[in-house]
């Protein structure tokens, strides 16, 4: 398996195909198999070179107590390119690889050719989210109580604590379809107890809140073409609008009877979106080049 050290933590990675460059990122408490398990990297090494990687803490790469801001994962990300050789790339990311796409297109502008943000969550929208005024928060809350009718009561709609609470259930022999979608490896389910720890002995809960210098203003600044790519279910939809409204050159995507784990449960609309978006890109990008050499 190949690593590479990044702030001296080593990142496992995947490098395959051939072609303009595409990393995906994966989510909180996922890996880098999220992208084997939903067709993603498959399908896209056809016409892409495809990097895909385990961030700090999660999978393969090394264990970290800190450092799990969009920002520190923003620099891991700007490095890693450099030790895998990628001088510019798109970056397709899920939840927080969302984010950490969106960080790494500000910090790092020229390295970041585009970006696709499935169902990212972004800490400085976050006050554009008013559950109360969820169309599917009633679903949200029947659906929770089927699994616990305590639920509804203990979490507070769309946050971590559901993650934490369902890892606890599978754990403890509970069987639960979608976080078996949440992280494959090799075609085992996601382990509880990596995750757990992740949770319970670094900073990532709390990390992952903060804006991390990612303020409204610096995020309008962010000029590469953009996919805002949400569910039609999901509570972060104000997000999406937001982007789309605010970034200057964002599409915006709602898939259809979608929610949060899209990208897993759906597999072949998210890789139509993705491939729909980044193809001409690409296209576009080669011609340019080619009238450059000129």
């Amino acid at each position: 398996m190949p690593f590479v050290n990044v702030n001296g933590i080593k990142h496992h990675y995947m490098q395959q195909g051939q072609g303009p460059d595409v990393v995906l990122i994966h989510g909180m408490g996922g890996n880098m198999s999220f992208w084997h398990a939903n067709k993603a990297f498959a399908a896209l090494k056809a016409d892409f070179r495809v990097t895909v990687y385990d961030m700090r803490g999660h999978g393969y790469s090394g264990f970290a107590e800190t450092g799990y801001t969009s920002f520190d994962l923003a620099r891991d990300l700007g490095q890693l390119m450099d030790a895998v050789g990628l001088d510019r790339a798109y970056l397709a990311g899920h939840s927080l690889g969302g984010l950490i796409a969106l960080h790494t297109a500000f910090l790092y502008p020229a390295k970041v050719a585009g970006i696709i943000l499935a169902e990212g969550n972004v800490p400085a929208l976050r006050h554009l989210i008013d559950l109360e005024k969820w169309p599917y928060r009633k679903q949200r809350e029947e659906m929770l109580r089927q699994i616990n009718p305590r639920l509804p009561e203990i979490l507070n709609g769309f946050n971590m604590y559901y993650l934490e609470y369902r890892l606890k259930e599978l754990r403890d022999g509970n069987a639960i379809n979608d976080l078996a979608d949440f992280g494959m490896r090799k075609g085992m389910k996601v382990k509880a107890d990596s995750i757990l720890k992740l949770l319970d002995q670094t900073t990532a809960k709390t990390d992952i809140k903060e804006i991390a210098g990612l303020t409204e203003e610096r995020i309008r600044q962010v000029s590469q073409p953009a996919l805002a790519l949400y569910g039609q279910y999901s509570p972060l939809i104000p997000i999406c609008d937001y982007l789309s409204e605010n970034l200057p050159n964002c599409r915006r995507d709602v898939v259809p009877e979608a929610c949060h784990l899209f990208p897993a449960r759906l597999p072949d609309q998210f890789v139509h979106h993705v491939r729909n978006f980044l193809l001409p890109l690409s296209e576009e990008a080669r011609i340019e080049d080619e009238y450059a050499a000129v």
